[in-house]
């Protein structure tokens, strides 16, 4: 551990270290010099019995003391030099600093290292007033302009703290059309962070960019110390008793473990299983068996121990194994499969859909989302009123033509029908028997390869209208309709204009209807455009780096492909959701994954160096905090020989010695850890308390229990709640149970959390518990810079939070019950008064009172609420208005009352009052 310590240390004033060399003299001169005499009244008797009868030497000061002032002296110097951790080795140049830092999202499970070299690299570029120009090798969207200029220190510094990891693969030769530019550089220095994976990237392209490189000027290469295993699930396998997810190892090594986790849409989670790969194990299924209704409720596949978008697959509405129904005529083929509607149906749509039979009214008890209809006859007036009204509340009919429909009269079709049908292949006929024509770009099957072979005998024809054209799906290749539509409110009417079975066509034989079949299942989740069109779906979520989703699509564009052609990812078409909130399109990153590789350290020229485990840390506060204490230390003995202090005996210099431990921590960085004793426990129960999580940053921490003082008074004076003085929350170490309410400041240095801190939030959380994260960071977000780079807190809470089961968050609606649970108000100040406020989407659960477990702002609250002992404020607001201030605390007692009180506020009863005290 020393060596390590030595191994570590710099100094950036080494030429301060040469006056080490003036001490012997400094030795020799404090020898020579004696201690001050004491001075005494004149008590002749007294002075003659202190008279020594030995010979004694001239008085020199104390070795001890010498000691002392030479190592007072000795840590000065030490200081002036400027002693430093973890300082980067550069080769000293003065040239401008060029960085290439992978951050695709392979780069995020060595993303704090990356971050702490960068962060490091970037202090010491900036304290040699050297330029710094730094290049992401993330792909960048198509038509952007690439550009090389240099960074401003707090551009430079933002950037250190807010580089993003994407959730698409490095380009790292992206930057080529710059090498004109970087020669033109005078004496540039390249630094490439790497994250020492290759994912379908061409070596020669590589290697050919870094010769390139390396002939401007010098390069060093940072590489993680240890390789961390990828794990990326690829599409899933569904059938109707299970669904397979496929796991691959990008990088191949020892035996490793997961856990395979099915979320819901609110991030809840609805089931897991863990999985082990052997050694040199590159693939491997991991199979979930779940009730219908679950795996319909699954949004998101993850690995629970990953943190990259590769982990994460998202599923969208073609993963949905919806219910279908399937009602046909009376002892239709009864005992004879190859002539029962049911039997060619249901084969046709087991391997998508959940079959249920029975007459029309039982299946829509049964809340399916689609009924397939036989060949039936006029059906009776209650029966089709109630199909009408599911149909269009969303539900999905499909008819199928045959004898008894063609003599029947029925609304429930999508076009007006021809009385009788169409005979192609009898002996009167005029023509022969016609095949299957193209699909017109309007239908949901235009992505179908039509089966030219599919032939047709008979068919009901439909009467010529205006918008046949429109509602026709299927044509044969004479253009007359062999399947049709029609939107019915939010639902549809299909029709075949053939048979279930082989009566009239060979249709059903086809897998050409099976692929129409599957088309047709998705219709109850579209808006109102044409069925089946897959282009201009807009970004509804995307992925970030870490696995994360966000509603922050960036510069991503809509999609304007089919399914089957999806784009690769970009920064124009990232993983995520593309389409509505009704339909979406999931893309993922791990079906887009052809290859990857470890990167040859041998095969990157210039110099590789690991990443650095330590932040770069200044010594010199620490020792003047030693230089201090020794100082005092020197000052009272001193004293003691000058005999102005009384003896030092034990009893005398305990109290001294306790003094002086208890200061030593007031000088440290860094928060008390709030220990779990019982008085604690006591302290938490048996009274209301508010309670703030410690960070370990002395300010914020101040901040934090000063603000819950402030916002306790202001309960005690204007409500009924008797709050007593707030507590700290070490939050590996103390319940939040016993807490209504738990502030939580995010910094940027806070630490990961274990999983028994994981496991304790969660538990809080789903107990009733709400959580206020506060990322304080609004005026920095704010500032009109053009840097964009004031989010890092942002990305820090969503790193944090992203093993917690945190639920669905909204944008706080006019009407929350936070609005007015005691104080009428729509907007939500603290120290700033523009931020979004963000709550839990509590609509649907009845789960808490209704009451929100998670709040996240960045309007700073603590410090608005901060008051002195003298109920002074302690923080300035901004843009500076008392009245902000008052806001702030009005925001806090609803904030507190909502969490105490439930949502009463809510109840119908109340909004006479209250629409009286607004005026309307």
């Amino acid at each position: 551990m020393i060596l390590a310590f030595f191994s570590s240390l710099s100094f950036l004033n080494p030429w301060m270290l040469l006056a080490l060399a003036a001490l012997p003299a400094l030795w020799w001169l404090l020898r020579l010099t004696p201690p001050t005499p004491r001075r005494l009244r004149f008590p002749p008797v007294r002075l003659l019995l202190q008279i020594s009868r030995e010979e004694q030497s001239a008085a020199t000061i104390p070795w001890w003391l010498l000691v002392l002032r030479l190592l007072i002296a000795t840590l000065i110097i030490v200081a002036l030099s400027r002693p430093v951790l973890n300082l980067p080795l550069t080769s000293g140049q003065t040239g401008p600093a060029v960085l290439l830092v992978d951050n695709g999202w392979t780069s995020a499970p060595t993303s704090e290292a990356r971050q702490t070299t960068l962060n490091n690299l970037i202090q010491d570029f900036l304290r040699q007033e050297r330029l710094i120009y730094i290049l992401p090798t993330a792909a960048r969207a198509e038509g952007t302009p690439l550009s090389l200029r240099p960074l401003s220190p707090q551009e430079a510094r933002g950037f250190s703290h807010a580089m993003d990891i994407r959730s698409w693969n490095a380009d790292r030769d992206q930057h080529a059309p710059l090498l004109d530019q970087l020669a033109a550089l005078p004496e540039p220095e390249f630094f490439w962070l790497s994250d020492g994976i290759s994912v379908d990237d061409g070596d020669e392209t590589l290697s050919a960019f870094l010769a390139k490189l390396t002939a401007i000027g010098p390069l060093t290469t940072y590489l993680p110390a240890e390789r961390k295993t990828l794990f990326v699930i690829d599409s899933p396998i569904t059938d109707p008793a299970r669904t397979v997810f496929p796991i691959r190892r990008l990088i191949t090594g020892p035996e490793a473990s997961g856990t395979l986790v099915a979320r819901g849409n609110k991030g809840q989670i609805l089931a897991s299983k863990p999985f082990v790969f052997e050694e040199d194990m590159g693939e491997l299924t991991v199979s979930l068996t779940l009730p219908n209704d679950v795996r319909n409720d699954i949004s998101r596949i993850e690995i629970q121990s990953e943190r990259h978008a590769g982990a994460t697959y998202l599923l969208d509405n073609q993963w949905q194994r919806k219910s279908i129904g399937i009602s046909t005529g009376e002892n239709q083929g009864q005992g004879q499969n190859l002539l029962s509607e049911t039997h060619y149906l249901s084969k046709a749509m087991t391997p998508f859909f959940d079959l249920r039979t029975g007459d029309p009214e039982t299946l829509i008890q049964q809340k399916v989302s689609l009924i397939a209809l036989g060949d039936t006859a006029t059906l009776n007036e209650g029966t089709e009123a109630r199909l009408e009204n599911w149909i269009s509340s969303g539900g999905v009919l499909i008819r199928f033509a045959g004898p008894k429909l063609a003599n029947a009269r029925s609304s429930l079709t999508p076009v007006d029908l021809r009385t009788g049908n169409r005979t192609l292949d009898g002996s009167m006929s005029w023509s022969d028997v016609a095949t299957l024509g193209p699909f017109p770009e309007n239908s949901p099957f235009s992505g179908i390869e039509a089966d030219r072979n599919i032939k047709v005998q008979r068919q009901i024809l439909a009467n010529p209208s205006p918008d046949l054209g429109e509602k026709t799906w299927a044509q044969l290749e004479d253009g007359t309709p062999l399947v049709t539509a029609d939107r019915r409110g939010k639902g549809w009417i299909v029709l075949f204009h053939t048979t279930a079975t082989t009566a009239w066509s060979d249709l059903v034989l086809s897998g050409t209807f099976v692929e129409m079949l599957r088309e047709i299942g998705q219709l109850g989740s579209f808006e109102n455009r044409n069925a089946g069109d897959f282009k201009d779906l807009p970004p509804l979520q995307v992925l970030d780096g870490r696995g994360t989703l966000t509603a922050d699509v960036g510069l991503a564009k809509p999609l304007t492909s089919a399914r089957d052609a999806l784009p690769p990812l970009s920064a124009d078409h990232p993983p995520g959701y593309y389409g509505t909130a009704d339909y979406r399109v999931a893309l993922n990153v791990s079906p887009r994954i052809r290859s990857a590789r470890l990167l040859d350290p041998a095969t990157i020229p210039g110099v590789k160096k690991p990443y650095q485990s330590g932040s770069t840390r200044h010594l010199g506060p620490l020792l003047l905090v030693g230089i201090l204490l020794l100082v005092l230390a020197d000052c009272l003995a001193s004293l003691h020989l000058q005999g102005r202090l009384p003896s030092l005996t034990s009893r005398r210099i305990a109290p001294v010695l306790l003094v002086l431990g208890l200061a030593v921590p007031a000088f440290m960085p860094g928060t008390a850890k709030a220990e779990e004793t019982l008085d604690r426990l006591l302290e938490a129960t048996l009274e209301t308390r508010l309670a703030y999580v410690t960070t370990g940053d002395r300010t914020v921490d101040t901040m934090s229990r000063a603000g819950l003082e402030g916002l306790s008074d202001k309960l005690r004076r204007r409500t009924a709640v008797e709050a007593a003085s707030p507590l700290a929350i070490d939050i590996e170490e103390n319940e939040l149970l016993f807490f209504p309410l738990v502030y939580w400041p995010v910094t940027l240095d806070f630490p990961a959390l274990s999983d028994k801190a994981i496991a304790r939030i969660n538990s809080y959380l789903k107990g009733g518990g709400t959580i206020l994260f506060d990322t304080r960071n609004q005026y920095s977000v704010g500032i009109p810079d053009g840097s964009g780079l004031g989010s890092a807190e942002n990305r820090k809470l969503a790193e944090m939070l992203g093993n917690l089961n945190i639920p669905r968050l909204v944008p706080i609606a006019p009407d929350h019950v936070l609005t007015r649970s005691f104080y009428l108000m729509q907007t939500f100040p603290g120290r700033y008064s523009d931020g979004q406020l963000w709550v839990e989407d509590t609509s649907g659960t009845a789960g808490n009172d209704g009451v929100a477990s998670v709040i996240i702002g960045s309007n700073d609250w603590a410090a608005a609420w901060a008051e002195g002992p003298d109920r002074r404020p302690l923080a300035a607001v901004i843009p500076g208005m008392e009245r902000q201030r008052e806001f702030a605390f009005r925001f806090g007692i609803n904030l507190v009352m909502y969490t105490l009180a439930g949502n009463y506020k809510a109840d119908q009863v109340h909004v006479p009052a209250i629409l009286e005290r607004l005026g309307q």
